[in-house]
């Protein structure tokens, strides 16, 4: 038998990596791997390598992509020495190769002002791409193009530039285009004319409440830009966001609040009696502030939404995957929280679970476990094993959670599908695993095996791939580095051939550390001064950086953000490039345990290789 794994997209000006591995025979196999295709343009592309492959060995083929262009693209693999064969699939073309980042020194400008930006061209790797293939243009609020940068030259990944503003230009929603080779990337900034703000207004009140609390407490404070408190006048309303005729009257009068302020206030609105809210249902609640200064009459407003909720706490179960192995242990996470995220600590009153494979509850099995420091409790399941010829229908996992008035019925898990009833499933044992670090993992299987193959993918391409001999046991265990081209995610793929030719397999995400491998540290002296006055800025970094440097007044910001680069759009930019299951707990820290458990939970090993 053979295994053949590759991406299922092909993109330009990069490498493509092709996984295969033979079993079942004693000689080596030489084996072609080409990539075709038939272009939109009439033209033809073609790549291929060859290779000789052992046997019970995987081996990587590298096929060099050139700057090609949209199409129909197939891949073909053959045996032409050892085990012969021939087996072609269909992949797709994804023009995404290049990341661009756009950052302007303000969200808003006047008329008449500069508009100061850079944009930073980058490959799949971070590192400052190479390409020539760049044109940059702006527009304006009608879509007119104001300003146009054709093959700007790039100093290490970055082009900046300037826009003078006219004193009466188009005003509205102005963007920024850069299109690198056939790819676009935008960012949009406002054009309007505004006063900046003397003073700030903000709203202090818990995201998240309970009905049985009585009433919701607000605090205004209103601070100049300098940090003197604010004198004058504060409006503070508060009403239910939703109107609807089932949850409540059609229309409840906003409950509206007059009152002096110094710099601060506290003001509460009660539930019942003001709001006319009952628990029975969780309400979003709007909270709105407008404070006017006594001096000039001038107003900033804000506002902000909190929840009233019926119960206190919440809880969920995180799955470490979608579908159970019987025979195998299935693991899930019971996570209690306050509404605001933190845990829920308490070491004298248990947590009712309730599980069984079945849907009669009666016949559930309930057990009691304690919340741990992090508000978690760990649930180890091991499903009973079922033959591969029993007439019994596979059961879904079901599980229920009590805790005070607290009552949950979770989704249930389904059974992974085998036809022989075999299966294997990966456990990572490297605690918070690193790039550049080694990382290992552990394969459980309910049969003995002869060996096990792995592969590797990182950013939508095969980066490593090996086998294991596995002896007769039933636990094996291997290793690989973890490269900065896999991270922030490594997808680890394991499986094996049985006699009969059915394919077990299994996988697993694995989050890395350290996928940003550089560092920026800032320090200004002094941090308070007068103007005219000279500010010291000491900027470290690794050696031969680029450093980026963006200063704007804070009372910009309080009209408009979002100019800036973010690590979260960092990190959102490089996961573009995968293209497998992303992972519903990605926002869970690797402090809370259980991040690294996560498998896409496929059903079959189809699913798997899909």
């Amino acid at each position: 038998y053979y295994t053949v794994v590759a991406p299922k997209v092909v993109r330009p000006n990069s490498e493509y990596h092709v996984a295969v591995s033979t079993t079942g025979i004693s000689t080596p196999s030489t084996i072609v791997v080409e990539v075709t295709g038939d272009l939109d343009t009439g033209e033809t592309f073609r790549v291929s390598h060859e290779d000789i492959v052992e046997p019970y060995q995987a081996r990587i083929f590298k096929l060099d992509i050139g700057d090609t262009t949209p199409g129909k693209y197939r891949i073909t693999a053959k045996g032409l020495t050892g085990l012969l064969f021939t087996n072609t699939t269909d992949i797709d073309y994804v023009h995404k190769s290049y990341s661009v980042f756009i950052q302007t020194d303000r969200a808003i400008y006047k008329p008449g002002s500069k508009v100061l930006f850079r944009c930073i061209v980058l490959d799949s790797r971070l590192r400052p791409a190479l390409t020539r293939q760049l044109d940059v243009y702006i527009t304006d609020g009608k879509g007119n193009r104001i300003k146009q940068w054709q093959r700007p030259a790039l100093s290490r990944g970055i082009f900046d530039a300037e826009l003078e503003l006219s004193s009466s230009p188009v005003l509205g929603d102005w963007k920024i285009v850069v299109n690198v080779v056939d790819q676009t990337f935008e960012k949009g900034f406002q054009v309007a004319e505004y006063v900046l703000p003397k003073f700030k207004v903000s709203i202090d009140v818990p995201k998240h409440a309970t009905f049985k609390e009585g009433k919701i407490t607000a605090t205004i404070r209103a601070d100049y830009t300098y940090g003197k408190p604010v004198k004058g006048e504060a409006t503070i309303t508060a009403y239910p966001d939703i109107f609807s005729s089932v949850v409540q009257p059609v229309y409840n009068q906003p409950v509206r609040k007059v009152i002096p302020i110094d710099g601060k206030i506290t003001v509460d609105f009660d539930i019942v009696n003001e709001l006319k809210l009952m628990d029975d249902y969780e309400r979003p609640i709007e909270i709105e502030a407008t404070v006017e200064e006594a001096l000039t009459g001038r107003s900033q407003n804000v506002s902000t939404q909190m929840t009233l909720h019926k119960h206190e706490y919440t809880v969920e179960l995180i799955k470490t995957s979608e579908h159970y192995k019987p025979g195998l242990q299935y693991t899930a996470f019971l996570k209690m929280t306050y509404h605001d995220g933190s845990p829920v600590r308490d070491k004298n009153n248990p947590v009712k679970i309730s599980y069984g494979y079945t849907y009669n509850s009666s016949a559930f099995t309930n057990i009691t476990r304690m919340l741990d420091d992090n508000g978690m409790i760990q649930l180890d399941f091991y499903p009973p094993t079922r033959s591969a010829d029993s007439d019994e229908l596979a059961s879904p996992l079901n599980i229920m959670a009590d805790y005070f008035d607290l009552h949950e019925y979770f989704a249930a898990t389904n059974q992974a599908m085998s036809p022989s009833g075999s299966y294997i499933q990966a456990t990572v044992r490297t605690d918070k695993p690193k790039v550049n670090h080694v990382v290992e993992i552990q394969v459980n299987s309910t049969e003995p095996l002869k060996y096990l193959h792995y592969e590797v993918l990182g950013r939508g391409d095969i980066l490593a791939a090996g086998s294991v001999p596995a002896n007769g046991q039933s636990l094996v265990s291997f290793t690989f580095l973890a490269t900065y081209v896999m991270a922030p995610t490594a997808h680890v793929l394991v499986f094996y051939t049985r006699d009969d030719g059915e394919v077990v397999a299994d996988a697993l995400d694995v989050d890395l550390e350290g996928t940003l491998q550089n560092f920026v540290d800032i320090k200004v002296n002094p941090t308070e001064t007068g103007p005219g006055q000279t500010v010291d800025l000491t900027i470290s970094s690794k050696p031969n950086s680029f450093i980026g440097i963006t200063g704007v007044d804070q009372r910009s910001l309080l009209l408009k953000s979002g100019n800036d680069i973010t690590k979260e759009q960092v990190m959102k930019e490089l996961k573009s490039y995968d293209m497998t299951e992303e992972n519903p707990y990605d926002d869970y820290s690797w402090e809370r345990g259980f991040g690294r458990f996560w498998r896409p939970g496929s059903a079959t090993a189809q699913e798997v290789f899909q």
